[in-house]
């Protein structure tokens, strides 16, 4: 079975965004560039995401790929609009749980889980994340766009890996089994 992987950096408050969206902040933390983003993005073919990261990204690359690594890597984009899309991307307002309990079960590559809790929240609701990636820049933003968002019930995971990166940290949660 295909794994689900969120992947992503935050400051040390929490936030993977400030409120406009920028991400300088990160790009301007020493050892951002030396973090393993090639080797994990070889392992995804699928990546899902919010239509601001979406969009943030397509204005950010010149290539226009989410996965420069893999760039046959089906881009689902989550929005309440949804719009037509193309070979590699498409635009949908489906529940997010309900595309990744399918994806899960297709043959394939792991699942990438791209951007905010409005993606990620659902997911782990759902019991449906297998694997943290977190990137922790050594700044506090003290507003911006949260990576998690309130929780109905408690969820364990496992610390797997601890990483640094100059001055980026990285920590490798698995989740548990559930009892």
């Amino acid at each position: 079975m295909r794994k689900v992987q969120f992947y992503g950096a935050i400051s040390i408050d929490g936030y993977l965004a400030t409120k406009d969206n920028r991400l300088d902040w990160l790009f301007q933390t020493p050892g951002a560039n030396d973090a393993p983003t090639e080797a994990f993005m070889q392992q995804v073919d699928t990546a899902i995401m919010g239509r601001h990261t979406y969009e943030y990204t397509m204005e950010q690359t010149t290539d226009q790929l989410i996965n420069p690594y893999n760039p046959a890597t089906r881009n689902i984009v989550m929005t309440s609009q949804p719009q037509p899309g193309d070979e590699r991307t498409q635009f949908t307002n489906s529940p997010v749980a309900d595309i990744v309990q399918d994806l899960r079960l297709a043959p394939g590559r792991n699942i990438w889980i791209v951007g905010g809790a409005g993606v990620l929240m659902p997911l782990l609701a759902a019991d449906l994340i297998d694997d943290l990636y977190i990137q922790i820049a050594p700044i506090i933003l003290g507003t911006g766009i949260p990576l998690f968002t309130a929780v109905a019930h408690q969820q364990r995971f496992e610390l797997v890996a601890t990483n640094h990166y100059d001055q980026l940290a990285e920590v490798h949660f698995q989740r548990l089994p559930t009892e």
